[in-house]
């Protein structure tokens, strides 16, 4: 695959949206805009406010259709009155990164699992030592659903597992399954900077088993052999949707971790797995976000 690169500078999209439409619209931007934002929220407050990036030359249509989505919210009585203002701002990706390394330190999980910048040093004690090369894509192990993934990562993943990791973003999943003994490793992610992202480090983190990186869906995985441990960090709507193919992508007696969900999920997503006949699982709560790890799988 050659890959594109990298834009010398994104726009930023700024905007504000009732609290209760929060989801709905992040749903909306990742489903239809770019899979990578960021929620700035306050205590207390009824507004949250949602931020995501562009490739300055891939801007697109974006405004168009955020328009004609919340003129349909507000045509429906959906909590909006008026058409949320909507700013942009150009941001260098050196200044984006620059500002971005001043933030990034180094974060254990599950006791002896560290990911950290490349120039920060390894701590003494890391037993897996993941160093992740700041980009916009998600995945850095400070987001609640990517700590739980690497916790479910760590407990129950085996060495000579095969691995599946859809909406890698970065591929820090992906680089722990790998250090921790995968026989493959397959990142998947519809983000082409996220590709670009995992796959610059998988190079830093020297991923010794065999794998593929792939821009594009769960799709691109239905003729593939079952795996003993897949990973979906991704939406509600988008998991729900490919739930009949996780399951019969999971060996029976695999592992299937469900993430980048959130609290008013737990039902529906619980509702829906027990539907189809996955009726082992455990939910692990962070904050509002909450993370299913499902014991099964098969056809």
């Amino acid at each position: 695959m050659v890959l594109s690169q990298s834009p010398g500078s994104y726009v930023e999209i700024t905007l504000t949206v009732p609290r209760c439409l929060c989801d709905a619209v992040c749903n909306f931007i990742i489903d239809n805009i770019c899979s990578g934002l960021v929620l700035e929220e306050e205590d207390g407050s009824s507004e949250t406010g949602i931020k995501f990036y562009l490739p300055e030359n891939e801007k697109n249509d974006y405004d168009q259709k955020l328009s004609t989505y919340f003129s349909s919210l507000i045509s429906m009585g959906e909590s909006l009155t008026a058409m949320p203002e909507v700013a942009e701002r150009i941001v260098k990706s050196v200044e984006w990164e620059d500002q971005y390394r001043q933030s990034v330190k180094v974060m254990t999980v599950a006791g002896d699992v560290t990911v950290r910048p490349p120039w920060e040093e390894k701590p003494d004690d890391a037993r897996y030592d993941i160093i992740i090369e700041p980009k916009m894509a998600f995945g850095t192990g400070s987001h609640e659903s990517t700590r739980a993934c690497l916790k479910a990562i760590r407990e129950y993943f085996k060495p000579g597992m095969r691995f599946l990791d859809l909406g890698s973003g970065s591929g820090i999943l992906s680089i722990l399954a790998d250090k921790m003994g995968a026989a493959y490793v397959k990142s998947v992610d519809y983000d082409i900077l996220a590709v670009e992202n995992c796959s610059d480090n998988f190079i830093i983190n020297k991923v010794a088993a065999e794998h593929d990186i792939v821009h594009g869906s769960i799709d691109c995985c239905r003729s593939d052999l079952p795996y003993d441990f897949i990973c979906a960090n991704i939406i509600k709507s988008t998991i729900l949707d490919m739930l009949d193919d996780l399951k019969r992508l999971t060996v029976s007696g695999g592992y299937l971790v469900l993430a980048g969900l959130l609290e008013q999920d737990e039902m529906e997503v619980s509702a829906q797995l027990m539907k189809i006949g996955l009726e082992e699982f455990n939910v692990v709560d962070d904050n509002e976000w909450r993370t299913f790890i499902v014991s099964g799988g098969g056809s």
